[in-house]
């Protein structure tokens, strides 16, 4: 039967002091099963900002709901927000991954089944086959299902996702250069609310849904961000701090001390020394939210999809990471597109121009998908 995927489906599969967590659920174009595999997507945003229709990868959702499958794209925890660390990101992925395995999912479908309100035909979840994806922070979501979900997911996908190379210098060396875009740098004047040690505001607040914003632009300005959150991530990079506020690790600063331990050139395109490095200075409790430590051959098969010029996650991040899985023995493959900056499948253009690119990542989901 045809199903209405163009609006999708609301659910909250968690809730955190009374902050609801919500995903959205686009059917399969056409259901033929009463269970299908199912594609869970987490969005960009440097963990700071963005909800689950930002950074948006139409070109996939389509993909995957024309092959009958179904296409979800979640929230979760943003830092630095309370408490809140990768850590806790963590525990949502592995939330939404529970919720739409669960009987609470089938039972929120069934009801809005018998209410008249399911736009589609009442379908199920089939657990042993759903695969996680997500772009650049997102992307560390995915990793996070590899490692930590079980059942493992049938497959990952990471679209210049951050988490495969931490020791490098876009995380940890302070910038006095213009290094996103050749665009100017930040004034951390403007953000001091957000910077370490945190305002009383943003300190006692939680979010899981900070939407993109812009002021109108004017005859002299581009169109710049009215969300106050949305500079965070590139101030930290900025000022090499993120991984403070990664970990929450402020005092003494974890940055500080793996700036100290950067490896000399010799050692960089060395993944397993990289790892022994990590591992001597990151405090073992912070070792499950930095992926390239976690890789073992339980990996399910990874596609890796990068841009060459990407000034906000280095493509050294991917090949970091594919080094590793394949020395792991994990099944992988890489594509890195010439020429290509941050966030490019978002371009009006993209299809166009890598329609051929996304076929071909689709395509890994997919037969992955359907074993």
């Amino acid at each position: 039967m045809t199903s209405n995927n163009s609006t999708p489906l609301t659910f909250t599969y968690k809730t955190f002091e009374t902050v609801p967590i919500r995903l959205d659920v686009y059917p399969p174009a056409v259901i033929t099963t009463s269970e299908v595999p199912i594609v869970l997507w987490f969005h960009g945003g440097g963990f700071t900002f963005a909800n689950r229709t930002n950074f948006f990868p139409k070109w996939l959702q389509k993909r995957v709901n024309d092959a009958g499958f179904a296409f979800v794209s979640a929230d979760y925890r943003l830092i630095p927000t309370g408490s809140i660390t990768a850590h806790h990101i963590l525990e949502d992925v592995k939330d939404a991954f529970a919720f739409l395995r669960s009987k609470t999912f089938e039972a929120a479908l069934d009801s809005l089944d018998v209410e008249g309100k399911l736009p589609y035909p009442k379908f199920r979840v089939d657990p042993r086959r759903i695969a996680a994806a997500g772009s650049s922070a997102g992307g560390t979501c995915a990793y996070f299902a590899a490692t930590h979900v079980e059942p493992k997911p049938a497959a990952i996908l990471s679209v210049f996702g951050m988490g495969g190379d931490i020791l490098n210098a876009q995380y940890l060396t302070p910038k006095t250069e213009p290094f996103l875009r050749g665009r100017p740098l930040l004034d951390p004047s403007r953000s001091k609310d957000y910077i370490y040690p945190l305002s009383p505001s943003v300190s006692s607040d939680i979010l899981s849904d900070s939407p993109m914003a812009f002021h109108p632009p004017t005859a002299t300005l581009p169109a710049l961000p009215a969300n106050p959150r949305m500079p965070l991530a590139l101030l930290y990079l900025q000022l090499g701090t993120y991984l403070d506020y990664y970990t929450g690790e402020h005092a003494p600063s974890l940055s500080d001390t793996l700036r100290a331990a950067l490896p000399s050139p010799d050692v960089q395109s060395n993944p397993a020394m990289k790892k022994i490095i990590l591992r001597k200075h990151i405090p073992i409790q912070h070792h499950a939210i930095f992926p390239q430590l976690n890789v073992s051959p339980s990996w399910p098969p990874v596609f890796l999809l990068h841009g060459a010029e990407d000034t906000a996650v280095p493509v050294t991040e991917s090949k970091n990471m594919y080094a590793t899985l394949k020395w792991a023995g994990v099944e992988t493959k890489i594509k890195i597109v010439d020429g290509e900056d941050h966030f490019f499948d978002q371009t009006p253009d993209a299809e166009e121009k890598y329609g051929q690119v996304f076929d071909e990542a689709a395509k890994f989901l997919i037969e992955k998908l359907s074993a």
